[in-house]
């Protein structure tokens, strides 16, 4: 392990500067993070480390995310919204993120792949008050919070195939995202939603459904990687 790589570093990104020591876990997150073919650099590693302060800082305040998850951020929370990365060819892609919390799986996928054009959506002011203040300390000027509920959204034909990718993190079941992906996503847009190992009573319904809304063609993906605690499928809907 080279001395090196745990000095006090200068991140730079923009308008957004940064000092900050590698400890073990962040080091760790880098390593973790390239056995998935994600290469983070000292800015990205700086910005996750804000991220990671701000919402313990928070959450001690105000219920963002759940105790026992505080104490794995980086597992349960970056690491697992990064497992989506791979699927995503185009790196200026622009993705709305469902139900969004405090930021996953939007927020670390924008930070991983800076190009990125990303909406949160999420109905919750106290965490919608969390992003506005993470967004700007870590001076993103092209990550739009919404805050609203997506019954509201759609209602308004501005947002109709705006995204070339519609996320969700557990916050949905399969028909839902299907639904919604007829109005959010461009025709060749797709879906992409986080689930447990036990997905197929969710499949079942969503193929029922498929004579509703548009057709999806649902493409399982396991995701078998050490360092996560729990088995996990990506669902990606192609229409």
């Amino acid at each position: 392990m080279p001395g090196n790589d745990r000095n006090l570093s200068f991140a730079g990104n923009g308008f957004f500067c940064y000092f900050f020591t590698m400890d073990d876990e962040i080091f760790m997150f880098r390593e973790n993070a390239r056995q998935m073919n994600i290469d983070l650099n000292d800015a990205q590693l700086a910005q996750f480390t804000v991220y990671k302060n701000e919402l313990l800082l928070w959450n001690a305040k105000t219920n963002l995310i759940s105790e026992k998850s505080s104490r794995e951020i980086i597992t349960r929370h970056f690491l697992d919204s990064l497992t989506a990365l791979p699927f995503m060819a185009n790196p200026d892609a622009r993705i709305i993120d469902i139900g969004c919390g405090a930021g996953f799986p939007g927020l670390p996928l924008k930070i991983a792949q800076p190009r990125l054009k990303v909406h949160l959506l999420e109905a919750n002011r106290k965490k919608v008050s969390f992003l506005k203040h993470i967004l700007r300390l870590l001076r993103f000027s092209d990550v739009v919070v919404l805050h609203d509920r997506f019954e509201n959204i759609i209602r308004n034909n501005a947002w109709k195939e705006k995204f070339d990718f519609l996320v969700s993190r557990a916050a949905l079941k399969l028909p839902a995202l299907q639904a919604l992906g007829g109005f959010f996503l461009t025709p060749d847009g797709e879906f992409i939603a986080w689930k447990g190992p036990n997905v197929e009573e969710e499949i079942q319904q969503s193929l029922e459904a498929q004579n509703d809304f548009k057709k999806y063609e649902l493409i399982q993906h396991d995701i078998e990687l050490s360092f996560l605690e729990i088995p996990r499928k990506i669902i990606i809907g192609k229409p």
